[in-house]
């Protein structure tokens, strides 16, 4: 075992590993790699949407890292104190969160069992088991799942995945400098008005 922290999710996730010190090394991540790195913000998250696991020195249950990951439905061992020291760049790893509370980092492609439950035949509950959800483009995804509906919408995550840009930015758009207000215009093709294009993508991610 080459690492142990918080585990997050219940799957289990395996790739090539990348040892990231920091943001500016995000294009040396392809598809299917194990992102490994200090801890995360909402910087990484372009990165973090192409990794198969996510595993961090830092964090716990509520940290950025365990946040997004949940959000993508990939595992993450958060919290494991020093994770860029013992997994070599370029390793192959295997991420389980499969075990428990304790998630486990182990070296090579290890082979496991993947078991499905037929949720149609799960007793009714007497209480309404309801979801968080935060981003919209994992919305059919979650709906296959037995659940009372929506319970908490994190906009917060809405605004950061489907527009990116920050809702003060786009209210006070005539007074920010002009490099700014061309980056803004780049994110938002097809529309003059910052504004709108805010209410537009806010609605279309609640709305779905």
């Amino acid at each position: 075992m080459l690492s142990e922290g918080r585990a997050i999710g219940q799957k289990i996730g395996s790739g090539q590993a990348k040892v990231l010190k920091n943001i500016s090394q995000m294009d040396s991540v392809q598809a299917g790699d194990v992102l490994v790195t200090d801890m995360t913000d909402p910087d990484w998250e372009p990165v973090m949407k192409r990794a198969s696991a996510i595993v961090t020195n830092r964090g716990g249950r509520t940290c950025h890292a365990a946040i997004i990951a949940r959000e993508l439905g990939v595992p993450a061992v958060v919290g494991c104190g020093n994770a860029t020291e013992t997994i070599a760049n370029n390793q192959a790893v295997t991420v389980s969160c499969a075990e428990g509370e304790i998630g486990h980092v182990y070296e090579g492609n290890l082979d496991f069992e993947h078991q499905k439950m037929n949720t149609g035949k799960m007793p009714d509950l007497d209480v309404k088991v309801m979801m968080n959800i935060g981003n919209p483009t994992r919305a059919f995804d979650f709906s296959m799942m037995p659940n009372a509906g929506i319970g908490l919408a994190r906009l917060e995550f809405i605004i950061n995945s489907s527009i990116g840009i920050h809702p003060q930015a786009l209210l006070e758009f005539d007074l920010l400098p002009a490099d700014l207000q061309a980056e803004i215009k780049n994110k938002m093709p097809g529309y003059d008005e910052p504004v709108k294009f805010y209410v537009d993508k806010l609605s279309e991610g609640i709305s779905t």
